[in-house]
């Protein structure tokens, strides 16, 4: 049955978006007759027709239930990515309804209405509408992702179970193209533990896990761990075929957020074995600053990077020398533009000092 749901669940996503919205509408205009007509069951014991007196409440739930869900924007919400503020926006429109439709039925009254039908239908209205809400994200999101992911989806590990790990599952949880299958920690209270409907794992059992799961990928999610505990982590993983990523540092992630977006492939600073030093600004200054400086190879990428920096040290004359009159010609475009101040944070106090100049061998 999964299957079948999982099945249908990839036409009813290729739907246009405006046939999505018309479907939906019509199935919200469906429940406002169906909980009308089970508000009068509830309170008379007995299935009524719709007609008479009955229909005086089913028009005015459509009339004015239809306008304010779409003045609340609850079309507009794609559902199968639908949570909580989404059931806020529903709580808050059917509020709005049911002090309508009370004030008419209820307060007002309408003969041939019980009263209470005015407070009955808003509450059936509330359920009905928040759990086909519910349904859609179950339907078209979890049994869809679930389908893909036995067809093609890549198999991720999150070493660290921590703040960052949890965030970084709950980020990639609608991915349409890796599925996270648990975590990775090394602390032993842990292991054999389920968080979030994720497993958590001992990175001791890597092997077993990559050959059963058939893991890809295995994600680094501890930013504040020191660089030795790093490098022994990358240790544990290098015997496997996996690709290893990490999210940058703790002071990079704005409000504790974690999105896939701050997931990247390692560099070469986490692969070296002490902290990186940083440049000794006495040291550059006292052989580049107001000093003429040539650098050859300038269009490579670490002459490239040389020419950067030098700018910031503010030299006399900056010579470059380049075979490359292409090459030459990027970092000329690029190294004018720092000095225009384009760039900010960049010095540009060398205004029109730089010399370009080609030697061919």
């Amino acid at each position: 049955m999964k299957r079948v749901f999982g099945f249908f669940a990839v036409p009813a996503l290729a739907l246009p978006r405006f046939v999505k919205r018309w479907l939906v509408l019509a199935i919200d205009a469906f429940l406002c007759v169906l909980t009308v007509w089970l508000a009068f069951y509830l309170r008379l014991g007995v299935f009524v027709p719709l007609s008479g007196p009955v229909l005086w409440p089913v028009v005015v739930s459509v009339v004015v239930a239809l306008p304010l869900f779409i003045r609340s924007g609850l079309y507009r919400a794609i559902f199968r990515y639908s949570g909580l503020p989404a059931m806020v926006a529903v709580a808050r429109a059917l509020l709005l309804y049911g002090v309508v439709f009370a004030a008419v039925f209820t307060f007002y009254g309408v003969e041939g209405v019980p009263r209470t039908i005015g407070l009955i239908q808003p509450l059936l209205l509330f359920v009905f509408v928040g759990a086909s809400r519910a349904a859609a994200r179950v339907w078209l999101g979890g049994l869809y992702l679930s389908q893909l992911g036995n067809v093609a989806l890549r198999k991720m590990l999150i070493y660290g179970a921590g703040s960052a790990g949890q965030q970084l599952a709950s980020a990639m949880a609608s991915s349409p193209d890796v599925r996270v299958v648990g975590f990775l920690d090394d602390d032993e209270r842990l292991h054999g533990h389920v968080q979030n409907g994720l497993p958590i794992y001992n990175p001791l059992d890597l092997a077993e896990i990559v050959a059963e799961a058939e893991v890809s990928d295995v994600l680094l999610a501890l930013p504040s761990v020191s660089r030795e505990r790093r490098n022994a982590i990358l240790d544990i993983l290098k015997p496997y075929k996996v690709a290893v990523r990490t999210l940058p540092a703790l002071s990079d992630i704005v409000n504790g957020k974690v999105s896939m977006s701050d997931v990247r492939e390692l560099d070469l600073d986490d692969l070296l074995g002490r902290e990186p030093v940083a440049p000794n600004g006495q040291l550059l200054n006292l052989n580049i600053h107001n000093k003429t400086v040539l650098v050859t190879g300038a269009g490579g990428s670490i002459g490239s990077e040389l020419c950067r920096q030098i700018l910031k040290t503010n030299p006399r004359q900056l010579l470059l020398v380049e075979m490359s009159e292409f090459a030459l010609y990027q970092i000329h475009q690029e190294l004018l533009a720092l000095l225009k101040g384009e760039r900010p944070g960049v010095l540009g106090v060398l205004r029109g000092r730089v010399i370009w100049r080609i030697f061919r061998g």
